[in-house]
């Protein structure tokens, strides 16, 4: 199985040009994408740490903790500001955000609202503000809003190839603790 580049490793080029209602439909796509990967799957096992590390609720509650930051970022690039935010790297919104613990449903909720809320005022942007630009403080490069999407979309997708490695992990820990149950 091909390993997972942790995101903190992540090299980005950003050249799109034209793409944009493409991104916006990713964007968009995302909490359909991410109900769909859960549909059938025990809370218990979504809730599961396997290894230690974060859960499925975890990883689609990390999304929608940023949802304050994405539309802080917004805000920056529409305000001409010269930096945007720094992520808090530590992630402590989503480690102490009792993810596993909240049902489901009520995370995929507050992930189809909060995209539905950014897109619709992406989807508003004149091709100008689209192009605006400034500096992502980690990366330490120069992104337009565009760019920036495309960030925010790799970004979602990433979380939720993590998410499917942690189903297929928790899978794997509930068969052999089956498997050792049953000596």
């Amino acid at each position: 199985m091909v390993e997972i580049v942790p995101w903190m490793g992540r090299e980005f080029t950003f050249d799109l040009v034209g793409v944009f209602p493409a991104l916006l439909e990713r964007l968009r796509g995302t909490p359909a994408r991410a109900k769909r990967l859960i549909m059938g799957i025990p809370e218990e096992m979504l809730a599961t740490r396997p290894n230690g590390k974060r859960s499925v609720k975890d990883h689609l509650g990390h999304l929608v903790d940023l949802g304050a930051l994405d539309e802080r970022r917004l805000r920056e690039f529409l305000g001409r500001a010269k930096v945007l935010s720094a992520a808090d790297s530590s992630n402590r919104a989503t480690e102490h955000g009792n993810h596993r613990e909240t049902p489901v449903a009520e995370i995929l909720r507050q992930l189809r609202a909060g995209r539905e809320e950014l897109v619709h005022e992406l989807d508003a942007l004149t091709e100008e503000e689209v192009g605006i630009s400034a500096l992502h403080p980690r990366l330490q490069t120069s992104m337009r809003v565009i760019d920036w999407v495309n960030f925010v979309a790799e970004h979602d997708d990433h979380h939720l190839a993590a998410a499917r490695r942690a189903i297929l992990s928790a899978s794997e820990q509930a068969i052999t603790n089956r498997e050792e149950a049953r000596k």
